[in-house]
């Protein structure tokens, strides 16, 4: 194991839910996570957000007893909740600590900024939070244990004349960070002369929040952001634009109705925690196309089979013996690898919709419904009809229009979601007589075949039959035409899947000088890390193959070089790589 991964290991959080639970809140992003889980990290399938990592400043609280802070505050006016008189103070502000009511305080603002301060002294441990609710006048410490909490830059309130640290400005001056990297360069003799991180921590420069003071909390994102913010209070006109460089990181634009900031973030990126690797699993699904030539015959129960397939112009000689060319699984595209627009991010690809329109990759699904007339007892069998609805019971919800006499439906006729495709009764068990609301009139009761509610197309073929004990047997076939849509997934002989991001037409898409519009818009960041270059190989030996009329051999193991083809496209007029 590496490194990384012990961390990674050793900051991961559980939540104790079922992992077959249907909520979906529990293991969704919340917006109290920032900073303190990491967004990215979390395994797929079942425990997929709820087990989560801690981000890279994340920091657990340890505890502290609460006893001495309950003392400071009576000293500094907290009237004890045994000597309470809520007659006397109606407005008193109540204070918890721990969740326990300790008592009432008349001037909460002068109370919490003299704790804050002890805090902010270090007089108080920095892990305790002080959270003040002006709304339902409380005021609410902690400091207890298992408290996520991270830490950020705290922003000056007042004008400091000792320090001369104006305000709105961070507490945190460039004489300290001076000092700080001094002493990264040469670390002083005596350890306890050391500033390091507990220093920030005691001069007040750093503050640790937890979830709930951080709701209290006015937090800026950038120091950068609280400098622009300082100039537009005062007055200065602060250009917004970005035109100077067209490379530059779009700001978001400051909200001119803050009050003021309290905190200000050590850096955005601290909300990702240590990244577990990724690891990419072979995709083991089977391309459309045919399986065999004689698919219209037979009665499999689901089927896949691409309406125009093509064989490949890069071709292996392995592929004469696997009979590819003649049952091709799959299509040539034209692809262009470019981020237009943005929606190809992540291995999604962009689709021509003009050219889905014209049968791209389009395909038959076909699915086969059966069923048998069985013999239940001696003397009664089950029954192929229509049901009749007065002597039938336990009619299904579907319609039973669709049936012909017979009880199954004909070739050629639509159905969709639920109807019934293939009637059939079963004689009601004289013996059990508790069927519920069973009168005389009921004769049988209905045990028909719906179609899958999730399915809708056209009845292809039924073949009625008996099987080898003599009994009636049914076979439905229904197909369905898919058409490529947003959420498909593809994937070209390389491994590099993808799921369609959107759908242009025609006339929305890129073009070359020779005015060739692509089927597909790939992202260029499929290709670096995953390293198919055989994928990049492929589209310049495909290219030549277009141009000069024949199949390229990508045989592996052969004496093939990229220059030899690069030297053939330079020769057609193309740039020599594509």
């Amino acid at each position: 194991y590496t490194f990384a991964s012990t961390l990674s290991h050793l900051r991961r959080t559980n939540t104790p839910i079922g992992r077959d639970g249907k909520l979906a809140k529990p293991r969704q992003l919340h917006n109290t996570h920032w900073g303190l889980v990491c967004p990215a990290e979390t395994p797929e399938g079942q425990a997929c957000g709820l087990v989560k990592n801690l981000s890279l400043m994340c920091y657990v609280s340890v505890g502290s007893p609460s006893e001495p802070l309950i003392e400071f505050m009576i000293n500094r006016g907290m009237e004890v909740v045994e000597e309470y008189e809520p007659l006397r103070y109606p407005h008193a502000t109540k204070i918890f600590v721990n969740g326990v009511w300790c008592g009432v305080h008349s001037d909460p603002k002068h109370l919490v900024s003299q704790v804050l301060d002890t805090r902010r002294k270090s007089y108080l441990q920095y892990e305790v939070s002080l959270v003040r609710d002006i709304r339902d006048r409380e005021f609410k410490v902690f400091s207890d244990a298992g408290r996520v909490m991270r830490p950020v830059f705290t922003v000056q309130q007042e004008d400091d004349h000792e320090s001369g640290i104006a305000k709105g400005a961070l507490v945190l001056t460039k004489d300290l960070v001076n000092k700080l990297a001094k002493e990264q360069a040469e670390p002083p003799e005596d350890p306890s002369m050391k500033i390091g991180w507990e220093g920030l921590i005691r001069a007040g420069t750093i503050e640790y929040l937890d979830a709930e003071e951080e709701e209290t909390a006015m937090i800026c994102m950038t120091p950068e952001d609280l400098d622009l913010y300082r100039m537009q209070k005062a007055g200065y006109v602060v250009d917004d634009d970005n035109t100077d460089d067209p490379n530059r990181r779009l700001k978001t634009k400051t909200n001119p109705t803050t009050h003021m900031y309290t905190h200000c973030e050590i850096h955005p990126s601290m909300i990702l925690g240590i990244c577990a690797s990724i690891i990419p699993f072979p995709d083991h699904n089977q391309a459309m196309g045919f399986f065999l030539t004689n698919y219209s015959r037979r009665m499999d129960t689901m089927a896949n089979i691409l309406y125009y397939p093509q064989k490949p112009l890069a071709t292996t000689r392995s592929m004469e013996f696997l009979k590819f060319r003649e049952l091709p699984a799959g299509q040539n595209a034209i692809v262009a690898i470019a981020c237009y627009s943005g929606y190809n991010q992540e291995d999604s690809v962009i689709m021509n919709q003009s050219s889905i329109d014209r049968g791209l990759f389009r395909s038959l699904f076909f699915r086969s419904y059966s069923d048998q007339e069985k013999k239940v007892g001696l003397n009664y069998t089950e029954v192929f009809e229509k049901p009749f609805q007065q002597s039938t019971l336990r009619m299904k919800h579907g319609t039973y229009d669709k049936l012909d006499e017979d009880g199954i439906v004909a070739p050629g006729v639509r159905v969709s979601g639920e109807d019934i495709i293939i009637g059939k009764t079963a004689p009601i068990d004289q013996e059990n007589q508790d069927l519920g609301t069973r009168t005389t009139v009921h004769q049988r009761r209905d045990i028909s075949t719906p179609l899958r509610s999730t399915e809708n197309g056209i009845v292809d073929s039924v073949i009625v039959t008996v099987n080898a004990d003599n009994v009636k047997y049914v076979k439905v076939r229904v197909r369905t035409t898919k058409i490529p849509q947003i959420g498909d997934k593809f994937a070209s002989r390389h491994g590099q899947k993808g799921t369609i991001g959107v759908t242009y037409r025609q006339e929305d898409m890129p073009f070359t000088r020779e005015g060739v519009t692509p089927d597909i818009i790939i992202n260029p960041h499929a290709i670096p890390s995953r390293m198919t270059i055989a994928h990049l190989i492929e589209c310049l030996l495909i290219k030549v193959s277009t141009l000069e009329g024949m199949e390229g051999d990508a045989t592996p193991f052969t004496d093939f070089t990229v220059d030899s083809v690069s030297e053939l496209l330079r020769k057609h007029g193309y740039q020599s790589r594509g």
